[in-house]
């Protein structure tokens, strides 16, 4: 019988807590799995000391070769058919960074020019388990989450575009950011947490909340008819 998470247990295995955090580089190793969502990703071997070969269900292959001189910087390699994406619209030599904060492992495949765009957990558990954890997450109300757990791309296909825009101010929201746009103040200064900061630039993110913010925004700006929530055009910050 399948295990369901609680909302509990999953921010247990998720959260990263605010404060002074550190963000250290980590090594992939063979044998580590990564859950991003909707594929549960093993490494099944490390060439040559520095590719990484991965597989997931279906016959998926994802190929990583480590940047020299770069500790947890990795970059996406080809494999077999040079035309294939093993992650949704990431391209060949887009940047894989490895992150650890607090235990917390994860890779962060980024754009060209540096955002985020796919999350991968480091996980010990088996693929029924990472989907039912998954399917508390889709169920959580996202106010609960925004902050304080890494998201991934597939929890966010399902949010509108202008659902997105709110999650990701949300999350500056949470440390005072003042809008300039009329309709984010309006709709924060409703909140009863909302206590808006004297300078935006004494806003901090932890390195959860950045990546979140970013993955957002990525999602949130892909050209029309390919957010799979709705084809209408991407809303202005």
């Amino acid at each position: 019988m399948k295990r369901i998470y609680s909302l509990s247990a999953l921010v247990f295995i998720l959260v990263a807590f605010c404060g002074i955090l550190s963000v250290q580089a980590q090594t992939i190793k063979k044998g580590d799995k990564f859950w991003d969502g909707e594929t549960l990703w093993q490494v099944d071997a490390i060439w040559d000391n520095h590719q990484v070969f991965m597989t997931g269900a279906g016959e998926r292959y994802l190929l990583l070769g480590q940047v020299k001189g770069k500790a947890g910087e990795y970059k996406i390699l080809p494999y077999g058919d040079a035309g294939t994406q093993p992650i949704r619209y990431a391209e060949l030599g887009w940047r894989v960074q490895y992150i650890r904060q607090d235990g917390m492992n994860f890779l962060v495949v980024r754009k060209p020019k540096g955002d985020a765009m796919w999350t991968m957990m480091l996980t010990s558990d088996n693929e029924d388990n990472c989907y039912n954890q998954q399917q508390t997450l889709q169920k959580a109300n996202w106010e609960d989450v925004v902050n304080n757990t890494l998201l991934n791309t597939p929890y966010l296909w399902d949010i509108s575009r202008e659902q997105l825009r709110l999650m990701r101010n949300e999350i500056l929201a949470r440390h005072g950011y003042v809008f300039q746009s009329k309709d984010l103040r309006d709709y924060f200064s409703k909140k009863w947490w909302y206590k808006p900061a004297a300078n935006n630039n004494a806003v901090k993110l932890n390195v959860i909340e950045q990546t979140n913010v970013e993955l957002i925004k990525s999602e949130e700006t892909l050209g029309p008819g390919l957010h799979p929530a709705d084809g209408d055009e991407p809303y202005e910050e």
